[in-house]
């Protein structure tokens, strides 16, 4: 959810973060200024495509409601950016920012797909927003006062990826950027003007808490397009850092960032609340790249380090709902959040090579992320918890909605939906899949590719001077075992990552693990060669609250399966949850979704007991519909006294753990499969 009106911030920024001492806080002063080297290189969009059970999960998407927004859902094709500027259109915030996460979402959906009626969406959105660009550069609908910088970094993060995607738009985009970036230098220069300081009515703490992504759209025109504009882009660059009241590293220090958060002090809020948090997680990664700093290269480690530790869940997202607090399993977070993190640590893995990071992002896109929709990709929630075992309306019959979250509370934040809660996650959800896809491979120095985020896929790209196809035939997460079928014009290094929870790993050709960049490398030759990578997974926990734990079998969550019952009615509008709903709308599949358990929930487990039953036969498709995996555990356990928090959701795990029936057999399936779950689980031990 992005507007707080109640908890605005609008601070004056400090002595020393102004621009005229911006060269000594960021250390840029030199003339001749390059960006710090990628570890590991991303590819463009488009020259990796998805395959087996990853394609049916982005089909899915394209053939559900992302694929339909454009069709008729009002904060697209009514947006204010298809209008010219002000003359208004259909917003959910004044933030104006429906369109552009919509934006940034399909172009590499549109075209990891290479789906002709998605990229028609696209080039028509392109071509109508920059046809409206103002005479003095501005991008957007908003006139005078009005402007704001943020909501322009999601629409310019998919105008990068359309050029890198289609070079038809390089020419068009450059030259909106262009002018774009020149404006955008005298507005910082004059006052902050539409970043750190907006009019009395605009709420600017969203540009500044999320301006490293602007700073990537920066870097992407400096690193690929050089020009006379680069003194004036690397000027942007120091600008926006320095005015920024909100700043990531700061915010990672010993003793300012808050291991349990005090939710009610609105001068933090930009840090607390989620999906700044899935976004600010690289900021860090984005300033090294600009300034070298070894400060930023540890804040950048920090920032995961400590944000997973205290905020962190099993499933791979930041607990924030919408801000974050502390560890309870009642703790929600959107799925805004959960795509954001992902990117996020994608995008530190490319910059510092960090094993984890890559581990952590698809830790997020396997669980985090596919829990969150239904099968055919329709309805989404909102809001998601670890220990979720209803995704019901809470709303009482007298209208009281109890307050289990710090500011999600309709009611409706956890049922499935057109627009639960908030639109907010209805326009970006669908950047998770492909973002996911486009950086699933990144080259390795001029003679290498390296295979980051282990996943279905076929890549298309040259190294070493030659053309190079892989396709990558695999069920992982579901098994441990990846294909590879090579196509070389010459002979090139593959790098495999190795996850951290990999106890071994081995290749039917020689290989070995190279330390540089701890992966296993294969040297492979010139025409075509057929290779297959081993891993081996074993089960294993990670302790969460109030002696609680994560069960987990390489890089799936595994839940406590339960039974359900599920009824659905129209779909509301995010405005008005009462009444029967929206019987208006062009596609039937639209439909708001109640989801109950009817078993019991209130389980503890003996996590010795625990036992993995691998996939049997073929994924179904789609692999995250409810119980579609074949995988499970099994494991010994009882029913507790379990208290709910709030009378609706479970209360943090009871230290009292006394059965209350027999010792029994319970069944764990993959969390991104389990609608309701039941993950942070109370340890038992019976021996």
């Amino acid at each position: 959810m992005d507007h707080q009106p109640h908890l605005q911030v609008l601070l004056n920024p400090p002595v020393e973060m102004q621009p005229s001492v911006v060269a000594a806080q960021v250390g840029l002063a030199s003339a001749a200024r390059t960006l710090q080297p990628w570890t590991y290189s991303p590819l463009t969009v488009g020259a990796v495509k998805p395959g087996g059970w990853l394609l049916g999960e982005m089909q899915a998407m394209a053939d559900g409601l992302a694929g339909h927004e454009h069709d008729f859902y009002v904060y697209v094709n009514e947006s204010s950016w298809l209008n010219e500027p002000g003359s208004g259109g259909a917003e959910y915030s004044t933030l104006n920012e429906g369109l552009p996460y919509w934006f940034n979402s399909l172009v590499p959906l549109a075209y990891t797909l290479d789906d002709d009626r998605l990229k028609a969406q696209v080039h028509e959105v392109a071509s109508t927003v920059l046809g409206h660009q103002a005479p003095d550069g501005w991008i957007g609908p908003e006139v005078g006062d009005a402007r704001n910088f943020w909501a322009r970094t999601p629409l310019f993060l998919g105008l990068t990826q359309l050029v890198e995607a289609n070079a038809t738009w390089e020419q068009p985009v450059l030259d909106g950027l262009g002018r774009f970036m020149t404006l955008t230098n005298r507005m910082l220069k004059n006052d902050s003007q539409g970043f750190a300081k907006c009019a009395a009515d605009v709420d600017c703490s969203w540009g500044q808490a999320r301006v490293h992504d602007t700073m990537i759209t920066i870097q992407w025109l400096l690193e690929r397009y050089p020009s006379k504009q680069d003194a004036v882009l690397w000027e942007n660059m120091d600008l926006f850092w320095a005015q920024s009241n909100f700043r990531w590293d700061k915010w990672y220090t010993e003793g300012t960032f808050q291991k349990v958060s005090n939710t009610t002090d609105g001068s933090i809020w930009p840090y607390l609340h989620g999906v700044n948090v899935g976004q600010g997680l690289k900021a860090p990664s984005v300033a090294y790249r600009v300034n070298g700093s070894h400060d930023m290269v540890q804040k950048s480690h920090d920032a995961v380090d400590w944000t997973f530790k205290y905020h962190g869940s099993a499933s791979g997202t930041v607990l924030a709902d919408e801000g974050e607090h502390h560890l309870a399993p009642y703790m929600g977070s959107e799925l805004c959040t959960a795509v954001e993190t992902a990117y996020s640590l994608a995008y530190m893995y490319q910059v510092l090579g960090r094993n984890d990071f890559a581990d952590r992002a698809e830790r997020a896109i396997f669980n985090a992320f596919p829990v969150m929709m239904t099968g055919d990709k329709w309805a989404h929630q909102y809001m998601a918890q670890p220990n979720q075992p209803h995704a019901i309306n809470t709303t009482a019959q007298d209208g009281h909605v109890p307050p289990v979250f710090t500011s999600a509370n309709s009611g409706m934040a956890t049922i499935f939906g057109m627009e639960p809660q908030y639109p907010c996650c209805t326009v970006n959800h669908p950047q998770g899949y492909p973002k996911f896809v486009s950086n699933s491979w990144v080259a390795v120095g001029k003679t290498g590719l390296g295979h980051a985020l282990l996943s279905p896929s076929t890549v298309s790209t040259r190294v070493n001077g030659g053309a190079v196809t892989i396709a990558c035939d695999t069920a992982y997460p579901f098994e441990d075992e990846l294909q590879y079928t090579i196509e070389a014009e010459k002979a090139f290094d593959l790098f495999l990552r190795v996850p951290d929870w990999a106890r071994s790993s081995s290749t039917s050709q020689p290989s070995a693990m190279d330390s540089k960049t701890s992966m296993r490398k294969v040297h492979v030759k010139a025409g075509k060669t057929k290779l297959k990578y081993m891993l081996d997974a074993q089960i294993r926990t990670e302790a969460r609250s109030n002696n609680t734990v994560a069960v987990f079998h390489g890089s799936l969550l595994y839940a406590l399966e339960l039974s359900t019952t599920q009824t659905s009615s129209y779909p509301h509008a995010w405005s008005d949850t009462k009444g029967p709903g929206l019987d208006n709308l062009p596609f039937p599949q639209l439909r708001d979704y109640y989801i109950d358990s009817t078993s019991a929930w209130n389980v503890a487990i003996d996590p010795s007991t625990l036992k993995y039953h691998g996939s049997r036969g073929g994924l179904r498709n789609p692999i995250f519909a409810q119980g579609a995996p074949s995988n499970y555990m099994t494991v010994d356990g009882c029913e507790i006294e379990w208290p709910l928090y709030l009378g609706v959701t479970p209360d943090w795990a009871p230290v009292d753990r006394t059965c209350k029936g027999r010792r029994t057999s319970y069944r764990l399936i993959p969390y991104g499969a389990a609608k309701v779950h039941m993950s942070d689980l109370p340890v038992k031990k019976f021996h």
